[in-house]
C-alpha cells in the first residue's frame, strides 16, 4: 500500500457515505419527483468541494458544507423554473426549518436509508431497474461499477438510471415505508443488491485495489439495517447475513503487504476474523430455523465449509460440490456453472472443469468475464498444457480492469 494510500482510502468513503446522506435527506425534504435535480445537485456540491478544499482546506462540518451546497443549489434551481415559480419559498422555508447539521441527520437517517432503498424497489420498476438505481443513489457506486456487478456496459447502465428516476418520478412513488404486506415483495430486491454490493467491495472490478473494504462494510451495515428494522424475519436475510460474514473474515488476507493477489491456498489462515467466523455460523444457524433453502443458504453453507477447513487441502470438496449441485437446482446461472468447476477439478480433475468451461465459451453469456479463461488457465496448467494455459492467461489479463489480478494473471505467464 502506498503511504497515500490511507488517506485517498478515507476519502472515497467519506465522500459514498455523504453521498448517501445527502441525497437521502434532500429527497426525503423535496420528493422523488425531483430526484433527478436532487441527484445533479449532490453531484455538483461533491466537485465544488474536491475544487476548493484542495485550495482553501477542509471545512470544520464538511457534511454540512456539502449538504448545504446541494441544498442551495437546488433552491435556486426551483426559484429560476417558471413552472415552480411561487413555490420556491415555501419549499426554501420548510427545509431551512429543519437545520441541515449532523444533530439532523443522527436521528431519522437509517429509517430514511432504509425508505430510499424501498423505493427504489418499488414493484412498478423492473428488477434491473431496482439494482441499478438503488446501487447508484444509496450505495454511490459509479457507472463503470453499477456495470461490472450487472454484467452491463455504461451506456446502458445510464439509459437505465435515466429511465427509472423518470419512472420514480411519473408514478409519483412516495418517499415512505410501504405497507407490511409490501415489505416481501420488494425484499428479494434489496438483498440481491446488498450481495451485488458486497461482492463489488470483495472483489474491485476496476482500479488499483483489490478489495474496496468500505463497500463490504457498507452491504454488512445495509444488512445489519435489514436485520434491526424487523423488515422481515425470513431465513434467507440472516443467509445472506452469514455469506457476508463468511466473505468478510477473509478479507485481511486476500493480499499480501505489497497488494499481491493470494489464492486461498496461499492466504496466512491466521489472519481471517475469528469474530466473522462466529457471527457467520450464527447467522448461518438463525437462518435454518425457516423451512426455506435459498440460493443464500447455499452459498453461506459452501463458504461455510471453507472457513471450517484447517487447511486448504483439507477442505471438503465433495461437500462443496454437492452444494454447488443444489444450487444449480434452485438458481441456476452462467456465474454458478464456473464457480461450480472449482470443486469438480479438485473432486474429478482438471479435464472435467474444462470440459465445463468450454461450454460456458460456446454459450458467450461470460464472454467479457476476466475469471472465464483465468480459471481455464489454472486446469490447463493442472493438466500440463503449459502453452495453452499461458494463452489464457493472457486473455484473462488483458479483460481484467483491475491492476493487482491483471498482475497476477502476468505472473502467472511466467510460471513454468
Amino acid at each position: 500500500m502506498s503511504a497515500d494510500e490511507p488517506a485517498r482510502l478515507f476519502v472515497d468513503h467519506f465522500f459514498r457515505q455523504k453521498w448517501r446522506e445527502t441525497i437521502v435527506i434532500l429527497t426525503r425534504r423535496f420528493g422523488t419527483q425531483h430526484l433527478e435535480e436532487v441527484e445533479n445537485a449532490v453531484q455538483s456540491a461533491m466537485l465544488k468541494a474536491l475544487d476548493r478544499w484542495t485550495l482553501s482546506g477542509v471545512p470544520s462540518n464538511p457534511g454540512g458544507w456539502i449538504f448545504t451546497a446541494a441544498k442551495n443549489e437546488l433552491i435556486d434551481k426551483f426559484r429560476q423554473s417558471a413552472v415552480r415559480a411561487g413555490h420556491a419559498n415555501t419549499v426554501e422555508e420548510a427545509l431551512y426549518s429543519d437545520g441541515a447539521g449532523p444533530d439532523f441527520w443522527a436521528g431519522p437517517l437509517e429509517d430514511d436509508v432504509l425508505s430510499m432503498i424501498l423505493v427504489c424497489c418499488h414493484p412498478q420498476l423492473r428488477a434491473r431497474e431496482s439494482v441499478v438505481i438503488t446501487l447508484r443513489l444509496v450505495c454511490g457506486l459509479g457507472i463503470h461499477e453499477i456495470g461490472a456487478a450487472v454484467f452491463a456496459k455504461d451506456e446502458a447502465v445510464r439509459k437505465i438510471l435515466t429511465r427509472t428516476k423518470a419512472k420514480i418520478r411519473d408514478t409519483s412513488i412516495p418517499f415512505e415505508h410501504p405497507p407490511r404486506a409490501e415489505h416481501s415483495a420488494r425484499l428479494d430486491r434489496v438483498l440481491r443488491i446488498v450481495y451485488l454490493l458486497f461482492n463489488e467491495g470483495y472483489a474491485s472490478s476496476i482500479g488499483v485495489r483489490l478489495v474496496s473494504p468500505e463497500l463490504c462494510a457498507e452491504a454488512e451495515r445495509l444488512i445489519k439495517l435489514l436485520l434491526d428494522s424487523h423488515v422481515s424475519d425470513r431465513g434467507d436475510v440472516w443467509a445472506l447475513a452469514a455469506l457476508m460474514s463468511f466473505q468478510a473474515s477473509r478479507l485481511q488476507a486476500r493480499a499480501d503487504k505489497d497488494g499481491r493477489l493470494l489464492r486461498l491456498a496461499e492466504q496466512d489462515r491466521s489472519l481471517w476474523d475469528g469474530g466473522k467466523i462466529a457471527r457467520g455460523f450464527h447467522c448461518l444457524d438463525r437462518s435454518m430455523r425457516s423451512n426455506e433453502t435459498s440460493k443464500y443458504h447455499l452459498e453461506a453453507a459452501i463458504a461455510a465449509c471453507y472457513a471450517a477447513a484447517p487447511s486448504y487441502e483439507q477442505t471438503d470438496w465433495c461437500q462443496i460440490l454437492s452444494f454447488y449441485d443444489d444450487l444449480m437446482t434452485i438458481s441456476p446461472s452462467p456465474i454458478v456453472v464456473l464457480n461450480r468447476s472449482v470443486p469438480l477439478v479438485m473432486v474429478k480433475g482438471p479435464d472435467a472443469g474444462i470440459a465445463i468451461l468450454e461450454s460456458l465459451e460456446r454459450e458467450g453469456a461470460l464472454a467479457r468475464y476476466h475469471l472465464l479463461p483465468a480459471l481455464m488457465a489454472d486446469y490447463h496448467q493442472r493438466a500440463g498444457r503449459s502453452k495453452l494455459a499461458k494463452a489464457y492467461f493472457k486473455k484473462a489479463a488483458d479483460l481484467s480492469q483491475t491492476a493487482p489480478v491483471r498482475q497476477f494473471l502476468l505472473d502467472r505467464i511466467q510460471e513454468d
